[in-house]
């Protein structure tokens, strides 16, 4: 069984509501909504140390309840928590910040793929994709693409 991997270690959590009912029709992205977030502490140019947490924060994801996941080193992160805590975290134009907090990791566990692929899958796998590349499929082409898609097997 393969070693558990660890998601978003170290991550925070914004959670963001808008500011008025019908900003909710919109639905900007979690990447508009992260880069809105960066730009709006930027400017915080009277703390220096905040205007620097937030050059060095990295998008790690978006849920559908509006939840900002980012990333950054320890220091930068524990800048963000007390600028929350100081209320002086800056939220995204249109939206409110309604709640910080520190993401556990998630683990998730691989699981491992067989040795063994079925000769039929792979062959109706590669003539489809030769037939949306239009390309034609000769025996010749079939054993070239075979042995581009599966380096290290036998063709």
């Amino acid at each position: 069984m393969a070693r558990p991997v660890q998601l978003a270690p170290g991550s925070l959590a914004l959670v963001l509501s808008p500011r008025e009912a019908g900003q909710a029709a919109g639905k900007p992205g979690g990447r508009a909504l992260f880069r809105a977030f960066r730009r709006a502490n930027a400017r915080c140019f009277w703390n220096a140390s905040l205007v620097r947490a937030a050059s060095r924060l990295a998008f790690v994801g978006w849920l559908q309840r509006r939840v900002l996941l980012v990333r950054a080193p320890q220091p930068c992160v524990q800048v963000l928590r007390d600028a929350w805590r100081r209320r002086a975290l800056r939220s995204p134009r249109g939206f409110r910040i309604t709640a910080v907090g520190d993401v556990f990791p998630v683990q998730m566990s691989p699981i491992a793929q067989c040795q063994f692929v079925p000769l039929a899958e792979v062959l109706c796998c590669t003539i489809a994709d030769m037939n949306a590349g239009q390309v034609a499929v000769t025996q010749e082409s079939l054993l070239e693409h075979l042995v581009k898609l599966y380096p290290g097997h036998r063709v």
